[in-house]
């Protein structure tokens, strides 16, 4: 897939719905049953991907969502956070990848990577010293990906998905 047929674009607040949907269905693709069961797929979504949520998050100034797009069709998309809105606030000047995803049918397809670029691209512009994130551990295909791209584990958190306890491992990659 050329770079010319993966557009990246910025996530508006007119998009919000959109963004809403492919949260939804790429998240449930990733993470459902039978990795995690039906319950606890749909509690957390419920709980973490409501257009309240989505809104919130278009509207800080320390969150950016970009669309990944093929001849204007939604591929995947990313959420980077630097200052406040990270996840967990890493020691130094990070920027984190909070969310990754492609959809399904579009996977295998290079999006993911052009995504990453694109995080890349942002932390590098914003002067940051290394870009971060938090992977399930049980993720092998994400970890593998992200270990391709230089990222290094440094430590690890807990995550909470319905009433399932689970581990992240966190990544770095120094820039």
């Amino acid at each position: 897939m050329s770079s010319r047929e993966v557009k990246i674009t910025r996530v508006q607040l007119e998009d919000s719905q959109k963004l809403l949907q492919i949260g939804w269905q790429t998240f449930y693709d990733a993470f459902g049953p039978p990795v995690n069961s039906e319950e606890n797929i749909q509690s957390y979504l419920s709980e973490k991907f409501t257009l309240d949520t989505i809104l919130q998050e278009l509207q800080n100034p320390n969150s950016e969502f970009y669309f990944s797009l093929i001849s204007d069709q939604i591929t995947g998309y990313i959420k980077i956070n630097t200052g406040e809105a990270q996840t967990e606030q890493v020691e130094g000047e990070g920027l984190e990848i909070e969310r990754i995803y492609v959809v399904k049918e579009h996977q295998g397809k290079n999006i993911g990577q052009h995504l990453f670029q694109k995080a890349l691209q942002l932390a590098k512009v914003k002067s940051k010293k290394f870009l971060w994130l938090g992977v399930w551990d049980k993720n092998l295909r994400a970890i593998k990906f992200y270990q391709r791209n230089g990222f290094e584990i440094f430590d690890k958190h807990g995550f909470t998905l319905g009433t399932e306890a689970q581990t992240d491992v966190m990544m770095k990659l120094v820039l």
